[in-house]
Parts: structure tokens; C-alpha cells; sequence
């Protein structure tokens, strides 16, 4: 503030080249990242690799047709899979025109068995007689799943791009793409539109409602400039270190923006105050913008250290994604706090606010005179909290961990509704292996057995004989001790459990007496056995950061009750937002113990910045302490939160329903946080004063 043309210049330096850095920013979805190399589910997925071959990335398509039934569309539908197969970089094709037949080489539905029937009861004969044409046409006939392999090295954009040239020339069929590359491929798509467009907008509607509140445009860029430039900062951070956004941190720039905004507002507030303190006729003096500093920068260092807490949790369980998350989110508070402490005060001195009459919004100290008339009942504050706090534990006792494949699949996107389409037709979603271990005494009685098990019993014929175990040899391990079957479930398109199927083909395996020599594999399967465990990691981190946080604040302010009241306080809006969850019955997922997560961290911030006016209310008498704290800090703390949950809010119209969930959650604990902390918190800290 002494010379701050000097440090304004660097400052803008900065940003230009943080500017230039955000064009390197990349989009990488990996849904698989979710799950660590260490984990249960990705050492099974080396293990097959191993003993089978190598995982690659398949493209699935669905192929739908009024019915298959008829010649031509089945000529049709022929023809589609041989251009596929002449498509540069394709090892394989998997579809029910390639089905082998039984008893003999060659394909099956073209084969001598089925030539005199008709084309709807050649289709049906194999749905009947194998499980595996049941798995690549439904039963009415409309719907085909066809699997396409690629070379080792080969895929990408590339890949893709052949099969649709051959998926243009095919007629009177309608094709989707369904795999795993096409779900993520959907979500990298919706990620840029949030990136590109939802973030614009949560900023610009937080530029709008600051615009009305306190009808100043140097006020809105005073407020916001600062926090926009710690978004680019953090972006041309992003774009330095090559770090790609994933759907799991798409909801962090809007984060970044809303939480740095609520910091410039209490620096802002409190330039009010030193302004008219030290009389200030026209223009704040720099005295009095370094005053206001002062009073403020600690607690927002102190608030900003409580979510970067918050994020450092997220390191703790074996998953890339989240620890990508972690960091990131270190970084993006670190930038964001340095942008508002460096940029708000010089941007105030240069544009000259608070200028003489500027006063907090009346809207803002409405809400300071009920608190305060609560904040007198010593007896009945502490009786509520308790309750409110035992009710809230109590149903919160009742959550369950859970995980919905579907909060990754974008709302009304093609891949997304194919997948519908695809779970309707009983096809399933995702494909999995079902790996069994041969007996042997008896290499193929098991694999019998597990047949039987899941497909009924006479549907074992195309494992029988001679052709039958040619058939089971393509589906052996390199060293012959296993089988792979291949299964498709439906997990993926629905917002159910997406163990509910996984769950009922474990008890066939057990009640069968397989579940000791078999094993299910795949991508999709890792993340339904290794989400709980996930979220149970990430639960962990929860209790860790409310601890630690605890602590903080008992440190900091030399009193080991206010860091206990601090956290009473702000368990109850955690607690809320799991009881919700309960309501409504939702289970406990990777994002909502995130969003909890990094919620408690933000939904302390309103508390610090209460203790911080507390402690500077020294010379107020003992009694009025807290009283006077909730005059100071009370009206910035509902303007931080209105202004918090406008922009937070905006992550709702997302099509990630992940990421909707993600800020709902967070502006839920958000409210019950302002709450807690101006009816519920001043009456604590009373009653102990007193």
C-alpha cells in the first residue's frame, strides 16, 4: 500500500501469463482413475491381463432395428459388421453374426443348421440355445450389441472415426455407441460446456446480485476482480503443470471463484468500519485499507487453511482422481487467498471505496436483530443445539454407503439414453468376465456348473462335445487354469444401486458352491467393489478433518470451548446434509462424501470470521462480546452466503448429475451453516461468557 503502483504492475504481469498458460488446459476423463493400482479391484484387472490378455478399449455399439427378424435387416445388419471388421485398426469383431457354431467351424447364424428356418425363428433358436446370443440380441428381436476390439496400440479418435464411416453407410439401422470410451468421451464433452459456460455464468450471476446488493459497480469490481484473477491464476497454474480436469474437481473453479468473493466481502465490510472510524471524509486512506487488511487477513488465511484441510483429506485414500483433487484444490485456495489479499486492497485504494456514506446493505442486518434477541436465551440455546444435534446424529446413524454408476452418465446426452435403451432391452450395460478356476481332476466341470448356475439349466449345449470344448478353449487362460466368461450386467443406465445385479450373481455363485474358484473382473466392476471402500477412506478423512479443524481453532484462539463450540456448530450442517441424504433415500456416494468433505471446510469459514470479531471485541464488556461480534460479522456472513450459494447453484443445471449432487450438497451445508452460526453460535459463546 505504500508504493502499489509497482506491486499492481507485477500482479498484472502475472495474470497475463497465467492468461496464456489457460489455453493449455486440458479436459481428461479416466472414470477408471477413481480406483488406485493398488486396490483389490486393479490387481484382479492385472491378474486377468496376465493370465488372458491385455484390457483394451473396446467400442460397443448398440444396433437398433424395428426387428432383426426381417431378411433384409438382417442382411443389413450382416453387411455393417463385415465394413467394421475392414476398419483400419480393428483386431475383432464381436457380434451374433461371428457366434461360432456348435459342433463345427464357422459362423453359426449363417450356417447350414439354420438355413431353413425363418429369419425370426433362426434369431430365436440361438437366444434359446445360447446364453451368449442372449447376450447380443434382445428378445424382441430389436436391439443388437456388437463389440469391437482394436489392435494393441491402436483406438482413439482414430478408431472411432473409422466405425463411423462404416456406421454412415449402413441404412434403416439406428447405431449408438455405448462403451466405456463413449461414456467418457459424453462426459469430456459435458465437462467443457461446464467449463466453458457454467462457470461464466456462476460468475456473471455473482457479478449480478453483488451489482444489486450493494449498487456500486467499483464495489462489484472490487469484490470480484480479485477473485476472478485467482481463477485464472489457478487455471494458468493448471494449464503449467499439465493437469487435467477430471469430472470429479468440475465444480472446483466455480468453488474457487465463490469462495475467494466471500473473502473480498468481509475485507470489504471491514473497510467500511475503519473508514468510519477514522473518519474518512471522500476516499478510504491507506491507513485505513491497511487496517481492515489487518482485521481480516487472518481469518481468511484461517479459513482458506480449513479447506485446504479439507482437500488434503482427499490424498488419503488410494484413488489418482481424488488425489489429483487434492492438490489441485491446495493450489486453487493458495492462488485464490493470495489474488484477494494482494489484488482487494489496491483495487479499493485505486477506484477509491468505500467512499463516505457507503453503508452494509439493510437487507443484510434484518436478519442481526433476531439472532440477537436468540443469542440472550443462555438456557435455551444450549438446549436446542443438543437436540437439534442428537436428531440429526440419530438419522444420520442410518445412511448407507452405495454407488450409482449412473451420477457419472450426462443428463439426456446419446450414450446415456442408448444405455437406457439398452438396459430396457435386457442386455445389460456393462460388460464384464466372469473368471472360473478349473478343477484339474475335471478342467471343465466347474465352468459347466457356473453356466448352468447363471443361464438355467439346458442352456449348456454350445459347452458340450467337441466343438464345445473348442469353444471353452478360446475362453481359456494362456496356461489353460481358468475360464472367462463374459457377462453383461445391468449397472450403468438406471439411478439405482448399480450392485443390485452384481450382488444377485454372488449368490448364485455362492449358493452353487462357486464363489470360492471364481472371480468377477472388469472396469466397471472395480468401481462398484472399490467405491464403498472408497467412500469408507474418504469417511475417514471426514472425521480426520473435523478433528484437525477442532484443534485449529482451539490453537489459534487459546480456548479449548470455542473449539469445541466451533465444531458442535458446524457438525450440525453435516449432519443435516446426511440426514437429507437419508430423507431421500441416498445412499452415502464417492461425491456426496466429498462434497461433505470439502463442505465442512467452507462451512466453517462464516465461524472463524465470527471468533476472529470476537477476539477483536476485546474492549467491549464481556457480556456484549458476542453481541458485538454478530453486529460486526454478521451482515458479511449473509452476504457471503448469498452470494456463495448464487453461485454454487448454478452447478445444479449441470448434466453431470455427480456434479449437480456435488454443489447441492455443499450449498445445503452452506445455509445451515449461516444459520447455526448466527442463532446458534453467539448464544454458545454468551452463556459461557456469562
Amino acid at each position: 500500500m505504500a508504493r502499489p503502483l509497482w506491486p499492481g504492475l507485477l500482479l498484472a504481469l502475472i495474470t497475463v501469463l497465467a492468461l496464456w498458460q489457460t489455453t493449455q488446459v486440458q479436459v481428461a476423463v479416466n472414470l477408471s482413475g477413481l480406483i488406485g493400482p493398488q486396490t483389490a479391484g486393479a490387481q484382479a484387472i492385472r491378474d486377468y491381463e496376465r493370465r488372458f490378455e491385455p484390457i483394451r478399449a473396446e467400442e460397443v455399439l448398440l444396433v437398433r432395428a424395428p426387428s432383426f427378424g426381417d431378411e433384409a435387416v438382417l442382411a443389413g445388419f450382416e453387411d455393417l459388421v463385415l465394413e467394421l471388421q475392414f476398419v483400419e485398426g480393428v483386431e475383432q469383431v464381436i457380434s451374433l453374426a461371428g457366434l461360432p457354431a456348435p459342433g463345427r467351424d464357422g459362423a453359426w447364424l449363417s450356417g447350414p443348421e439354420l438355413a431353413p428356418l425363418p429369419t425370426e425363428a433362426r434369431l430365436r433358436r440361438m437366444r434359446n440355445e445360447s446364453p451368449l446370443a442372449a447376450q447380443l440380441i434382445s428378445e424382441d428381436l430389436t436391439s443388437a450389441v456388437v463389440v469391437v476390439i482394436p489392435e494393441r496400440g491402436a483406438g482413439g479418435d482414430a478408431l472411432v472415426a473409422g466405425i463411423n464411416e462404416a456406421v454412415a453407410i449402413s441404412g434403416g439401422m439406428e447405431v449408438h455407441n455405448v462403451g466405456l470410451a463413449a461414456v467418457q468421451r459424453a462426459i469430456a464433452q459435458e465437462l467443457i460446456y461446464d467449463l466453458s459456460v457454467l462457470t461464466p455464468m456462476a460468475v456473471g450471476l455473482c457479478l449480478l446480485l453483488t451489482l444489486l446488493l450493494y449498487r456500486s459497480w467499483r464495489v462489484v469490481v472490487v469484490i470480484a476482480l480479485p477473485a476472478i484473477t485467482g481463477l485464472f491464476w489457478f487455471m494458468g497454474w493448471m494449464g503449467v503443470t499439465g493437469t487435467g480436469i477430471d469430472p470429479v474437481m468440475g465444480a472446483l473453479p466455480v468453488l474457487l471463484v465463490v469462495l475467494a468473493v466471500s473473502d473480498s466481502i468481509h475485507i470489504y465490510h471491514a473497510a467500511i468500519h475503519a473508514s468510519t472510524a477514522a473518519g474518512d471524509d471522500a476516499r478510504p486512506s491507506k491507513q485505513a485499507l491497511v487496517r481492515a487488511l489487518a482485521e481480516t487477513a487472518p481469518a481468511a488465511a484461517l479459513t482458506s487453511l480449513t479447506t485446504i484441510i479439507a482437500f488434503l483429506s482427499l490424498s488419503i485414500p488410494d484413488s489418482p482422481s481424488l488425489n489429483t483433487m487434492s492438490y489441485a484444490g491446495v493450489a486453487g485456495m493458495i492462488l485464490s487467498l493470495t489474488a484477494v489479499l494482494t489484488l482487494t486492497p489496491l483495487f479499493m485504494y485505486a477506484l477509491g471505496v468505500p467512499r463516505a456514506g457507503m453503508q452494509v446493505p439493510r437487507v443484510f442486518s434484518a436478519l442481526m436483530g433476531p439472532a440477537r434477541a436468540i443469542s440472550r436465551m443462555r438456557r435455551a440455546v444450549p438446549m436446542v443445539t443438543l437436540l437439534v444435534l442428537a436428531g440429526l446424529w440419530a438419522l444420520q446413524s442410518q445412511s448407507e454407503i452405495g454407488f450409482r454408476y449412473a451420477d457419472y452418465l450426462p443428463r439426456g446426452a446419446e450414450v446415456s439414453d442408448a444405455l437406457a435403451q439398452m438396459e430396457q432391452s435386457g442386455l445389460g450395460s456393462d460388460r464384464m468376465m466372469l473368471i472360473v478356476e478349473a478343477d484339474p481332476a475335471a478342467p471343465y466341470a466347474r465352468v459347466r456348473r457356473a453356466v448352468a448356475a447363471i443361464w438355467g439349466e439346458g442352456r449348456g449345449g454350445w459347452i458340450e462335445g467337441a466343438s464345445g470344448e473348442a469353444m471353452l478353449a478360446r475362453m481359456a487362460a494362456l496356461d489353460g487354469s481358468a475360464h472367462a466368461l463374459p457377462l453383461q450386467l445391468p449397472i450403468a443406465a438406471r439411478d439405482i444401486r448399480a450392485d443390485t445385479a452384481l450382488n444377485e450373481l454372488r449368490e448364485t455363485l455362492a449358493q452353487t458352491g462357486l464363489a470360492e474358484h471364481s472371480a468377477i473382473i472388469g472396469p466397471g466392476y472395480a468401481l462398484l467393489t472399490e467405491g464403498p471402500n472408497l467412500v469408507q477412506s474418504l469417511r475417514y478423512g471426514l472425521y480426520g478433518t473435523i478433528a484437525v479443524i477442532t484443534l485449529l481453532v482451539a490453537l489459534v484462539y487459546r480456548s479449548w470451548w470455542l473449539g469445541l463450540v466451533a465444531m458442535v456448530v458446524n457438525l450440525i450442517p453435516i449432519l443435516g446434509v446426511e440426514a437429507w441424504l437419508v430423507l431421500i433415500g441416498r445412499e452415502l456416494t464417492i461425491m456426496n462424501v466429498i462434497a461433505l468433505t470439502i463442505a465442512f471446510g467452507i462451512a466453517v469459514d462464516d465461524t472463524l470470521h465470527f471468533l476472529n470479531r470476537y477476539r477483536l471485541a476485546r474492549a467491549t464488556p464481556e457480556h456484549d462480546r458476542a453481541t458485538q461480534a454478530l453486529i460486526d460479522a454478521g451482515p458479511p456472513m449473509v452476504a457471503t452466503t448469498v452470494i456463495l450459494l448464487a453461485g454454487i447453484m448454478m452447478t445444479l443445471t449441470s448434466a453431470l448429475p455427480g456434479m449437480a449432487v456435488y454443489g447441492g450438497l455443499i450449498a445445503l451445508a452452506i445455509l445451515l451453516a449461516l444459520l447455526t452460526d448466527l442463532f446458534l453460535l453467539p448464544g454458545l459463546i454468551r452463556g459461557r461468557s456469562r
